[in-house]
């Protein structure tokens, strides 16, 4: 039997034993308002313009009251790689998380997303914070506050709603010994103003200036500016990141901006994403200019299935891309199967590198 009937036989396996079942129970937010997953959902995580709304407006819904339960749900990522990180075996437990959120009060929310498990090792928190409404309801310019640890606002969500099992190349990239990326969350304060379902809105944060699992210390305050405009099937959204990281005893002062564009038409959205940044001294060869970005196109074929191509490309001390492509078929309300196969050109001379990828996501 050759490998790739092995993993299929795995798959299946594995669906027949945690393949969740109608009578279970279903996540936190559709419990509590009475709604099915594909209210909010096509694919668990992807997110309908309902879902959207829905998050943007704090978890609430103003039409429906919502009913007793326990604000928690859990989500499950099992997946088969052809090629596997050091230490790690092909086939893992990849994410386990706990997710708590929810109203508190009339103006007050709340959400949590813990990692037990992340990439098959033990995890960490993400996002943990507390959120307020300053505005009534029906204010024409709603104002929100948010304090804690939160992923930082960009054009496409980097973790919790990604398409695909590889992140996206931009917002893990790093310069020369700065450990600062886009992706990892950030602790402080952020104001939001405006709907980002409708219209333009933006948000201001001020965070510390530290890297989780970075050993150097923290310095000062690192500001982000993220500013949108959403119409009819069309976001535009531009933002930029401004700190400073001590290297090698001097203050790097660095920033990162960017510009996204986001069409969504019938059963097709088109993500673009273009970002370019600088570093003082990022390193002892001085300062460092670094660019990337990426194209994305998710089309829904049917109902169930959907299919999903990204183009990867980074540029710093040297340029590496990336072709990732894949399908998803939605098993039950809430839990999808994905295969995405991902080219990787390396820097330096180039090398291809061909990887297989298989996950079982669901969430109760």
């Amino acid at each position: 039997m050759t490998t790739r009937s092995l993993a299929a036989a795995a798959v299946l396996a594995t669906l027949g034993l945690f393949a969740p079942r109608p009578a279970e129970a279903i996540p936190v937010f559709a419990h509590r308002y009475g709604l099915t997953c594909q209210t909010c959902h096509t694919a668990v995580p992807h997110l309908t313009p309902f879902g959207e709304e829905f998050k943007a407006r704090g978890y609430r819904l103003a039409a429906l009251t919502p009913r007793t339960a326990f604000p928690a749900a859990i989500k499950v990522n099992l997946q088969y790689g052809s090629e596997a990180e050091a230490g790690l075996p092909k086939a893992v437990v990849d994410e386990v998380e706990v997710l708590i959120g929810g109203s508190a009060g009339k103006r007050g929310s709340y959400f949590a997303e813990q990692y037990v498990v992340d990439g098959g090792r033990p995890g960490a928190s993400r996002d943990l914070w507390a959120g307020w409404r300053a505005t009534p309801d029906g204010a024409r310019i709603p104002v929100t506050l948010r304090a804690g640890q939160f992923t930082l606002d960009l054009p496409v969500d980097p973790e919790t709603f990604r398409e695909t099992t590889d992140h996206y190349a931009i917002w893990d990239q790093t310069a020369g010994d700065n450990p600062f990326a886009l992706f990892d969350p950030k602790t402080g304060l952020v104001a939001a103003l405006g709907n980002e379902g409708h219209g333009l809105s933006a948000s201001i944060a001020a965070v510390q200036g530290h890297d989780p699992r970075s050993r150097l210390p923290a310095l000062g305050i690192d500001r982000q500016i993220y500013v949108q405009h959403a119409s009819a099937g069309v976001v535009l959204s531009a933002y930029r990141y401004d700190g400073s990281r001590p290297v090698d005893g001097t203050s790097d002062r660095f920033w990162r901006q960017g510009y996204g564009m986001t069409f969504a038409r019938d059963r097709a959205r088109i993500d673009l994403v273009y970002q370019n940044g600088f570093d003082s001294h990022a390193s002892s060869d001085g300062p460092l200019r670094s660019s990337g970005g990426f194209a994305q196109l998710r089309y829904e074929l049917s109902p169930r299935w959907f299919a999903v191509a990204r183009y990867d490309g980074t540029q710093d001390t040297e340029f590496s891309r990336a072709l990732i492509g894949g399908v998803g078929y939605r098993l039950a309300r809430n839990a999808r199967l994905t295969v995405f196969d991902t080219l990787h050109r390396g820097p330096g001379d180039g090398t291809r590198r061909n990887t297989l990828s298989t996950a079982l996501l669901f969430a109760y």
